[in-house]
C-alpha cells in the first residue's frame, strides 16, 4: 500500500460530525470523483474511487441529511493501474435535493437545472466544513509520489521527494479549490496535464500542514519522521563528503610534496637544503599520510600549520628549477 493511499484510509476513517460538514463532504466528493448522467428526465449522481472506504462515509452523510443510502458495485472497466475501481450510485429520489444542497446546480420552475461552475462559496463559509471539504477532496483526488523508508517492501533508501498533488478536470473549480488551500496558507501551484488541471504542493512542510486541516495525522508523524531521517542522513552524507574531499585534498598534496623532495634529492641532494627544509622532507617522507597540522607536532622547531604550507612552496619552487612539470 503506497503512502498516499494510506493517508487517505486514514483520514476516511475519521467521522463527520456536524451536518453543514456532511454536505460539505458530499460536495467535496461529487465534485472530484462524481458524474452526472441524465436518462430522459431523469437524472442519476455516480461516484468513482478506488477506494471503498469512501461508500461508508458517504453513506452515513446521506442518512444523516436525507435518510437514503446509496448502492455500491465494483467497475467492470479495470483501469491501466489494475486497480479495482468502485461506483457509488447515489440514491435517484435524491439526486435533485443533493445537487441543489452542495451547491452544484440550480432548477428552475421547469426543473430544468444548470450546473454552478466552480466551489459554491456558502458550502464552506464555516471553517469546520472549509477542512471537512478538503478532506473530502483529498480522499478523492489527491495523489502522492511520497515513499517513506518503512513503507519501502525492497528495504532500500527512498529518494523521493514530497510531492502532493489534486487533479481536476474543471480549471475554473481547480482555480477556486487554490484559493481555498491558499485561505489556510497551502502553498500551491497549477499545471496543465494533457486535458486535467492539476494542483501540487511540493513543499514536506505545506504537505504537513495538509495533513493537519485534513486530520492524518499519523500519516504526519510518520511523514515528519520520515523528514527528520532524511535530514539526518544528509547530513552526514554532506559531512562525509566534506571529510573524503578533506582527505583527497591531503593526498594529492603529499603526493606532490614527495615528488619535489624526490626531485630534489636526485639533482641536489637534501644534504645542500638548509636544516628546517631537509628536516621536514625526512618527516614528511617518514609520513606520507599525516595531514600539515600532524607535521607541526613532528618537527623539531615550533611551527605554524601556514610555516610548514610556505616551506613546501619553497622546497616545490627549488624542484621547478630540476623539473618544470611541477605546478605552483
Amino acid at each position: 500500500m503506497s503512502f498516499a493511499h494510506e493517508a487517505k484510509l486514514e483520514v476516511l476513517q475519521s467521522p463527520i460530525q456536524n451536518e453543514c460538514c456532511k454536505q460539505a463532504f458530499l460536495s467535496a466528493v461529487i465534485h472530484s470523483c462524481g458524474e452526472l448522467i441524465k436518462r430522459g428526465k431523469d437524472i442519476f449522481l455516480e461516484l468513482k474511487t478506488d477506494l471503498e472506504k469512501v461508500f461508508d462515509l458517504v453513506n452515513d452523510c446521506l442518512y444523516i441529511l436525507y435518510g437514503k443510502k446509496a448502492e455500491i458495485r465494483v467497475d467492470d472497466d479495470i483501469n491501466v493501474n489494475k486497480k479495482t475501481r468502485y461506483i457509488i450510485t447515489l440514491p435517484k429520489e435524491s439526486t435533485k435535493s443533493i445537487l441543489f444542497d452542495c451547491g452544484i446546480a440550480k432548477f428552475n420552475i421547469e426543473d430544468e437545472f444548470t450546473l454552478i461552475p466552480g466551489l459554491n462559496e456558502h458550502i464552506i463559509e464555516n471553517e469546520c466544513c472549509a477542512k471537512t471539504y478538503i478532506k473530502g477532496v483529498f480522499a478523492t483526488a489527491s495523489t502522492s509520489n511520497i515513499v517513506l523508508n518503512e513503507l519501502n517492501n525492497e528495504n532500500k533508501r527512498s529518494f523521493s521527494g514530497y510531492h502532493w498533488e489534486f487533479v481536476f478536470n474543471r480549471e475554473d473549480y481547480a482555480d477556486d479549490f487554490s484559493n481555498l488551500l491558499f485561505s489556510f496558507n497551502i502553498t500551491n501551484k497549477k499545471n496543465k496535464r494533457k486535458n486535467l488541471f492539476v494542483l501540487y504542493i511540493k513543499e514536506a512542510e505545506k504537505v504537513s500542514d495538509l495533513f493537519a486541516i485534513v486530520g492524518a495525522f499519523k500519516s504526519l508523524l510518520k511523514l515528519q519522521n520520515e523528514m527528520a531521517v532524511r535530514e539526518v542522513r544528509n547530513n552526514i552524507n554532506r559531512q562525509t563528503n566534506c571529510i573524503n574531499a578533506n582527505i583527497t585534498k591531503t593526498v594529492n598534496a603529499s603526493l606532490k610534496q614527495i615528488r619535489a623532495i624526490n626531485v630534489i634529492s636526485n639533482n641536489l641532494g637534501l644534504d645542500k637544503l638548509p636544516h628546517n627544509l631537509r628536516e621536514l622532507c625526512l618527516v614528511r617522507l617518514a609520513n606520507p599520510e599525516e595531514s600539515l597540522d600532524s607535521l607541526t607536532k613532528l618537527l623539531s622547531n615550533t611551527i605554524t600549520k601556514s610555516g610548514i604550507n610556505h616551506q613546501f612552496k619553497k622546497l616545490i619552487k627549488i624542484a621547478q628549477k630540476y623539473d618544470d612539470s611541477l605546478e605552483d
